[in-house]
């Protein structure tokens, strides 16, 4: 789809929109229902990891009430080649306190006030331009707590906060986004619903330095990432329809990533232009400044027959100049951020699309998949794939979910690889009597080790344990 294509696209869904009769919004919760479902478990099982074998017990309760969401996963594992416990979810930082996978309040731009603390996943900051769908836990044995945070005061003013790690060791990702509906008193339909925002997105971890290998060229780095990276931004959005049964926005932004002043990344920097004064690395390190982007796009979501079938649709047209790239505190972000920041010496002015479509069945099955594609694809702006499904009530009496990211991809031909560039998780269980199951569990991904290096990290989880789902408290 080209530029003139997309454009025609919008004004189609706008000129629908705008020949339905207007009405006031009534912010109907379009948050995801799969999210506040209730579940009791406990699983007993065997996992080896690396070279040691480990025997263990996690309790793993997921309830929601009223606006409440409370979610823990609390980890006993034995490790059966010295009989010690593992400890490492407990240790560093915030310890304990990772044992909350999420506490959570209300629906995000559905209730005045939302915040959830804990495991954060799939946020975004405004429309995304700069974050969008970013997770903070990659590791499974050091997972974060962060802060995900919006508040409008009168549907008026607000602000909304992302913060990566409450660990108060450093200053980690943090994104800011007041904004205004400028309109809102007027109480005119359409135009009352517009929002205005600035972005504030900044990182400043200096909890390495970290050893790490660019993933990007295949070249080895050493970064102190403080004063790592820092993103503004101005966006605006407007809802034409927002019904019960129908929901259909627009919004346009524009952002920049500032140049990174780094000392270390500096001298990295200099030391690759040196060592190799004609590769294209240093040819593109000898331009780099800040870079800037640009993007337009439509929210589409609908329901047929109340809940029976679901569909939510983004369309983005993304336009970018060098040492931009859209979306960059993303899902892929946390994997290697060294590595995600050396990519922007490499990235090359571009327009792209991305596009994401989520469909969900009768609240039993739902298919998510999402895509950022550059018009012209190749290793320095390369595409992002994420899937994700969930069909464990779909088919009685079985859990089936599956989660998977692929980033940095300079070719769709490898997409569905497993390497340095990939996370996944599955789980596959059988309720073989009432409340008890049986099943395993697959992880794989590229993880920061104990000595700063960066490899693999995959291994198998066979379990038993007990069950028990209900629909509301």
């Amino acid at each position: 789809m080209n530029t003139r294509q997309f454009f025609l696209f919008c004004c189609i869904f706008l000129g629908i929109s705008l020949t339905i009769m207007a009405r006031k919004p009534d912010y109907y919760d379009w948050s995801d229902d799969f999210e506040k479902k209730n579940e009791l478990e406990a699983i007993f099982g065997y996992s080896k990891i690396g070279d040691q074998s480990y025997m263990g017990f996690r309790f793993q309760p997921h309830l929601h009430f009223w606006k409440i969401g409370i979610g823990l996963d609390v980890p006993v594992m034995l490790n059966l080649n010295d009989a010690s416990f593992k400890m490492d979810e407990y240790q560093d930082g915030i310890g304990a306190l990772r044992m909350l996978r999420y506490l959570s309040w209300g629906s995000k731009k559905y209730d005045p006030l939302y915040f959830k603390v804990g495991n954060i996943r799939d946020a975004s900051l405004g429309y995304g331009l700069l974050v969008h769908n970013y997770q903070n836990s990659i590791s499974y044995d050091k997972r974060k707590v962060g802060l995900e945070l919006d508040y409008c005061y009168k549907r008026f003013i607000g602000m909304e906060v992302l913060y990566s790690d409450l660990n108060f060791k450093s200053l980690n990702l943090l994104g800011l986004r007041p904004y205004v509906r400028p309109l809102s008193f007027t109480h005119i339909p359409i135009l009352e619903t517009m929002d205005v925002g600035f972005n504030f997105v900044t990182d400043l971890d200096n909890t390495g330095p970290i050893a790490a290998t660019d993933l990007y060229s295949n070249t080895s780095t050493f970064l102190n990432r403080q004063g790592s990276m820092t993103g503004l931004g101005l966006d605006l959005g407007i809802t034409f329809i927002d019904m019960e049964m129908v929901h259909l926005a627009a919004f346009m932004g524009g952002a920049t990533l500032l140049e990174n002043q780094n000392p270390a990344f500096i001298q990295h920097v200099q030391d690759s232009i040196a060592s190799q004064p004609n590769g294209s690395f240093a040819n593109n390190a000898r331009t780099y400044s800040s870079g800037y982007g640009a993007s337009i796009g439509l929210d589409f979501k609908i329901r047929f027959l109340g809940n029976m079938l679901r569909t939510d649709l983004r369309m983005e047209r993304l336009m970018y100049s060098d040492h931009f790239i859209p979306h960059f505190f993303d899902y892929t972000y946390e994997l290697n951020k060294d590595a995600r920041i050396l990519s922007l010496i490499d990235a090359k002015q571009k327009k792209g699309i991305y596009g994401s479509l989520g469909i969900q069945v009768l609240e039993k099955a739902y298919v998510k998949g999402a895509l950022m594609l550059p018009d012209n694809l190749d290793s320095t702006n390369p595409a992002l794939l994420r899937l994700e499904a969930d069909a464990s009530d779909l088919l009685e009496n079985t859990v089936l979910t599956a989660y998977y990211i692929k980033g940095a991809l300079g070719t769709l031909s490898d997409a569905l690889t497993l390497d340095d560039r990939s996370f996944l998780t599955v789980r596959a269980a059988y309720e073989i009597i009432p409340f008890v199951i049986a099943g395993v569990d697959y992880r794989w991904n590229w993880s920061v080790q104990q000595d700063g290096s960066f490899k693999a990290s995959s291994y198998w989880t066979p379990y038993v344990g007990f069950r028990y789902r209900f629909t509301s408290l």
